[in-house]
């Protein structure tokens, strides 16, 4: 999708458009699922629900669009990000303590009552079977080269983002990401 046209999507969600955030998130949800799953680790998906976790993201996003100030697919993609992040922190912290708030979780039965923007990009995601093969793959990659995946294909962040991030030079963390690439392109070829 081109810049361009994200930005005419945003523009458009933002003037109350429930098509254009319907797109944004078909672009941003196969995406966020894996993400989601990654960042939770395998403990924590033992005890959590990572499309539960989704379906919250996206939620929560649609009713607080209007704090997305970004105008491209990538601060779109890493608005939603921090959100997952937060969202997984929350539910860690509460399940660690052994609490459950049954009025901040909605199963994924109640799908129906969710905005049709939501429900769309959550079944998007969640029928979408070659996201999981891909997280498998990178579930089985060394923590060092799912992070930089992560960051530069998911979170969408460019390699100068990704220097100051991680605290190496660019150039290091373009054949870093080189290296995972190719790594996760092997476990693919395994998984096949």
């Amino acid at each position: 999708m081109k810049r361009t046209d994200t930005s005419a999507l945003v523009e458009q969600a933002r003037a109350g458009s429930a098509g254009a955030l319907d797109a944004l998130y078909g672009r941003c949800a196969g995406k966020l699922l894996p993400l989601i799953r990654l960042r939770m680790g395998r403990s924590l998906r033992t005890e959590l629900e990572s499309r539960d976790i989704l379906q919250a993201v996206l939620l929560k996003s649609f009713e607080r669009f209007e704090q997305f100030h970004g105008s491209e697919t990538r601060s779109l993609m890493a608005w939603l990000a921090r959100i997952a992040e937060n969202e997984i922190r929350d539910r860690a912290d509460y399940q660690g303590r052994g609490r459950r708030d049954a009025a901040r979780r909605a199963p994924l039965e109640e799908a129906e009552a969710l905005p049709g923007p939501v429900r769309s990009a959550l079944t998007q995601a969640i029928l979408n079977e070659q996201a999981r093969r891909v997280e498998q793959a990178l579930e089985a990659l060394a923590d060092g080269h799912r992070e930089i995946i992560l960051l530069r294909q998911f979170e969408e962040l460019t390699f100068p983002e990704i220097a100051a991030r991680l605290g190496k030079t660019e150039d290091a963390c373009r054949m870093a990401f080189a290296r995972a690439m190719t790594a996760l392109t092997l476990q693919l070829a395994t998984r096949t």
